[in-house]
């Protein structure tokens, strides 16, 4: 993956990357929601439930942190890079 390819990706998800591997930044937590919202509506329980979570429950973040690295590596993957 090229570098700038990647960042642009990165930033578009939401995710800073570090030593120990990605943040969830409060942008990606917001594209998160909507995306677990969309989940929800398909009846996604798992969704439901952490849209219940109050937006600082941390288990909500790192909720969100999973859907956002699930969605850049599914777009790394398709694009090749």
């Amino acid at each position: 993956m090229h570098d700038e390819r990647r960042q642009d990706a990165l930033q578009r998800h939401g995710l800073t990357e570090t030593q120990d591997g990605f943040t969830v930044t409060v942008a990606g937590f917001q594209k998160a929601g909507q995306r677990a919202q969309d989940l929800r509506a398909e009846g996604n329980e798992e969704a439901a439930r952490m849209l219940a979570l109050g937006t600082t429950d941390p288990v909500r973040w790192e909720y969100a942190r999973c859907l956002q690295i699930d969605a850049f590596s599914k777009e790394a993957h398709e694009s090749g890079f």
